[in-house]
Formats: C-alpha cells, sequence, structure tokens
C-alpha cells in the first residue's frame, strides 16, 4: 500500500482495553501493567467513549506515605478509592478510521499526545499510539534502505 493512501485505519488496534469510569485507580494501574499499556479509554455503555487516562494521571494521582507498614519506609500508593472518572481527561482528542494517517500523526505531533482513540458513530472503534506510528515509520525506512 502506498504511504500517500495509509489511513487511521491501516494502522490503528481494534481490539482496545478500556474501563469503567467508576472503576479505582488501583484497577486502572493493574490492567496498565498487565497489559503493558499507557493509556487506558474510559468507556460507557456500547463502547461510548467518554474519557482517557494515562500513566501520567496515574503518577500523578499517587500520595506519599509517611511510613510504610510495620518497618518500612515511606512510599507512594495509589488511593483505591479514588474512581477513574475523578482523574479521566474528558476533553479528549479523537479521529475517525478514514482520516488520512498522516493527518492524524500529525495531530499526535503537534498537540504532544501519545494516544489518538478512534471513534466512528460515537463508539470506540481503535487507538493509535505513538509506538504504533514508530514501528511504521521504522519499517517505511527500512524498506527505503534508509
Amino acid at each position: 500500500m502506498a504511504e500517500q493512501s495509509l489511513c487511521v485505519k491501516d494502522l490503528m488496534r481494534s481490539s482496545v482495553i478500556t474501563i469503567s469510569s467508576e472503576a479505582g485507580l488501583d484497577r486502572a494501574l493493574l490492567i496498565m501493567s498487565r497489559n503493558r499499556i499507557r493509556h487506558l479509554p474510559v468507556v460507557e455503555d456500547e463502547h461510548k467513549m467518554i474519557g482517557i487516562i494515562s500513566d501520567r494521571d496515574l503518577r500523578l494521582s499517587m500520595k506519599e506515605m509517611e511510613q510504610g507498614p510495620g518497618t518500612a519506609p515511606k512510599g507512594y500508593y495509589l488511593p483505591a478509592l479514588t474512581k477513574v472518572k475523578s482523574i479521566m481527561m474528558k476533553d479528549v482528542v479523537t479521529t475517525r478510521p478514514d482520516v488520512p494517517l498522516a493527518e492524524a500523526v500529525g495531530m499526535m505531533s503537534d498537540r504532544k499526545i501519545g494516544a489518538l482513540p478512534v471513534v466512528e458513530d460515537g463508539k470506540l472503534v481503535g487507538i493509535v499510539t505513538e509506538t504504533d506510528a514508530l514501528r511504521l515509520l521504522a519499517k517505511m525506512l527500512k524498506e527505503k534502505g534508509i
């Protein structure tokens, strides 16, 4: 497929791991670490996207404890009772499957975002991440012998 004709649907991953807005932050951390992902779309019924959280959002939500259990040193923890909806970004930049890939990747670069959820008819259908874009760039450079 020629580079000029690539669309978001050609690069996006369509099996997207998601979370509910009512889930706890500890659950979000577990999902992200187990699946080795840095962005987690937040959805309601029928895959309607309502927000997104990132690993950075979780890090910024961590609380410091003065002293751990027993003689353990102080450390950081995620408050389990805090819900995803309290930290999720609600005004999410999204794209559609038919958008030219160059436009979508340019938007990610310009806005300094690491993941671009793909939405069609109000429902989450995929995601494109900076890692996906870098893999494609590496493949294209290798094919061109650069």
